[in-house]
């Protein structure tokens, strides 16, 4: 479980708790948009559309009922090189811009890499949630992440702020997730959401059936821990 199942699950357990909330998927995998039920067509407007059509963000959303989304596919790859070549960082902060008054949160799903899409993410973010797996080599990609967010904080968005560090794939059964909970704790006091999100076999599970964790198993662990977040996010 990483970033795009709490992106999924946030976003969802926003609209739980009553909140207004807007998902982006804005990885060209369009993992969110999968695990979401919405396998995107060609044919059908993407947040690759958002970005080179124009128009009001709204025409680009697609509600599932469960949440609302702006959903990706393949396609979002075919204006990459065009936005690195002309340093268009910015692009997705003045699009969503319309639609701030409208929802309460709009999550933003990134891409697993750093790179431009990440960029505007990160351009037109206000607060950053990072989902680090309890792994060793985490550690390492957390320390890469913290130094991009401060070239972004001091280049393009002076605004945002780290809102906490999000412990996933807690498993009780090893030594090692809580060796490395407690590295993360220590090394960064007051950053960590008290709420980790345990290993869970209906993550998976609902994934594979293209629901969100509270379609697929309201009253599950899973679904527990990620209103927990909620509730620290919301201030609830």
């Amino acid at each position: 479980m990483g970033k795009t199942t709490a992106a999924v699950c946030v976003a969802a357990g926003l609209k739980v708790g009553g909140f207004k909330s807007l998902l982006v998927d804005l990885d060209s995998q369009g993992n969110a948009s999968a695990a979401s039920g919405l396998i995107i067509e060609d044919d059908r407007p993407t947040v690759k559309n958002l970005l080179t059509d124009g128009g009001h963000p709204r025409d680009y959303i697609t509600s599932t009922g469960a949440l609302d989304i702006i959903p990706s596919n393949n396609s979002l790859k075919d204006i990459e090189d065009e936005l690195i070549k002309e340093k268009r960082y910015n692009l997705l902060r003045d699009a969503l811009k319309p639609l701030k008054k409208a929802y309460d949160y709009i999550i933003i799903d990134c891409p697993p890499s750093i790179n431009v899409f990440t960029k505007n993410a990160l351009a037109a973010a206000d607060e950053i949630v990072i989902p680090v797996d309890l792994g060793y080599f985490s550690l390492l990609g957390l320390k890469q992440l913290l130094e991009v967010i401060d070239r972004i904080k001091e280049h393009l968005n002076p605004r945002i702020k780290i809102k906490g560090i999000l412990a996933c794939k807690y498993d009780r059964r090893t030594s090692l997730s809580g060796q490395v909970l407690e590295i993360l704790r220590h090394n960064f006091p007051g950053r960590v959401f008290n709420t980790v999100i345990k290993v869970n076999v209906d993550i998976v599970r609902s994934q594979i059936a293209q629901k969100n964790i509270f379609e697929y198993s309201p009253k599950g662990v899973a679904a527990q821990n990620f209103l927990s977040l909620v509730e620290e996010l919301t201030g609830g």
